[in-house]
């Protein structure tokens, strides 16, 4: 949440086009700098500044990178630190987790039990690549949102919000490097920027920035920069080491995560469709069993939706599908149907144990302990249903209490079903 709310900050700065003077004086120091070589090798983003495009990537094909940032970040919770890898070639930025009290190491050793690295591609693709641990080593995952067919949409904001230059000005990477203070008038970030020139006003360009956590290279009508830091009243980051080098990533090993959820969704459609087959086959007549086949007819129509909703889950951008959502949260548990069959199910036990209690003609055996506990039985059911019958008029107003939320949705239902259960013994 908190990287997605600095994207949106950026985002909400960035504006293609400001007519105002140019004011822009280029930085003195730059050209008499003993580091220039190191300086000139990290200005440098072809994807961002036209000489290069961005590229869709295949989620378990080889990556590499150019620039590998290492960054600082300070919250409410403390600091922490990572690592942040950018190719300024194809347009890709990812990053591994922030740790507290922990310097980074910047590698992408993916035997780590903890190996995890997000990955964001100017083109939309979005890729998230962790281990699981499992009893004799891990496993290699990687969920993307269906990004790879489905791009995520970047959505910049229409209005124009210059950065204006203060008078102050930083010292980074130990002194090699000079970055300006810039401020939007009525926000409370201070941008930290570092570039070729000195603008006094920047815009920077919808939808050409890589980094992470609000630092890294953006581009603006002014030219590149690089973000080295930003301040804020709850929050600030920044770059503390720069490397110019070539680092790969070989996400072979990786199992999608989506491609296993929907095989493993299909083969457990497949033998639950058995399983009714053969009950339905063995079905015998009267009350009770009339009930059962309406339970059977129901479950595969359950089954269907079931089918259909792994379908679905496959067709558009999971972060920014509300109907995709929708249909993943059903492909692992549709509590609609969930409470709908366990009330066929206590109708059945009830029809049973109505029937059990009926055969008992016996005077004597009808004023014994063993009669008594099966008509408790009998009332236990009947009242475990009217719960079940409750529970489902709860689950049911949860689709027009959180519209358009589908994780809150699913996980209210879980509540109310959880909250609803009983047994009778």
């Amino acid at each position: 949440m908190k990287r997605t709310y600095l994207l949106l900050c950026f985002f909400s700065l960035a504006s293609s086009a400001f007519a105002q003077p140019d004011t822009t004086r280029r930085d003195t120091s730059w050209s008499r700098s003993p580091h220039r070589p190191f300086l000139l090798s990290i200005m440098n983003a072809p994807v961002l500044e036209g000489r290069a495009n961005a590229v869709t990537i295949v989620p378990r094909e080889r990556i590499c990178f150019d620039k590998i940032f290492k960054i600082k970040t300070q919250t409410a919770s403390g600091p922490a630190e990572g690592c942040l890898f950018i190719n300024t070639e194809k347009g890709l930025m990812a990053n591994t987790p922030i740790k507290r009290g922990v310097a980074p190491v910047c590698d992408l050793d993916i035997t780590k039990p903890d190996f995890g690295l997000i990955l964001i591609g100017l083109k939309g693709n979005t890729y998230n690549y962790f281990n699981s641990k499992k009893k004799n080593g891990v496993d290699h995952w990687a969920t993307t949102s269906n990004s790879e067919n489905y791009q995520y949409q970047f959505i910049s904001t229409p209005e124009a919000v210059p950065l204006t230059r203060r008078a102050e000005s930083r010292m980074f990477l130990g002194g090699k490097v000079k970055a300006w203070a810039y401020k939007a008038e009525g926000r409370p970030e201070t941008w930290w920027l570092f570039g070729k020139t000195e603008p006094e006003r920047i815009l920077m360009s919808p939808k050409k920035f890589l980094g992470s956590y609000a630092v890294g290279y953006q581009y603006s009508d002014k030219g590149l920069f690089i973000i080295m830091q930003i301040t804020a009243p709850n929050y600030s980051a920044e770059v503390t080491d720069i490397q110019d080098r070539n680092i790969c990533f070989d996400p072979s090993p990786f199992k999608l995560f989506e491609d296993e959820h929907y095989s493993r969704g299909m083969e457990s459609i497949v033998r639950e469709r058995e399983k009714l087959q053969k009950k339905e086959e063995r079905l015998e007549t009267g009350q009770c069993a009339g009930k059962e086949r309406i339970s059977i007819n129901y479950q595969k129509e359950a089954l269907n939706r079931r089918q259909e909703s792994l379908e679905r889950s496959r067709q558009g951008n999971t972060q920014q599908s509300v109907a995709t959502q929708q249909a993943q949260m059903q492909t692992m548990i549709n509590y609609e149907d969930v409470i709908q069959i366990s009330i066929y199910e206590t109708e059945i036990d009830i029809c049973k144990q109505q029937e059990r209690l009926n055969r008992q003609t016996d005077a004597n055996y009808r004023q014994s302990s063993s009669y008594r506990r099966q008509q408790e039985k009998l009332t236990c059911l009947n009242s475990q249903l009217a719960t079940q019958k409750q529970t489902q008029q709860k689950i049911l107003r949860v689709n027009t209490q959180y519209p358009n939320q589908p994780g809150k949705q699913y996980a209210e239902k879980a509540k109310i079903f959880l909250q609803g259960m009983s047994a009778c013994d």
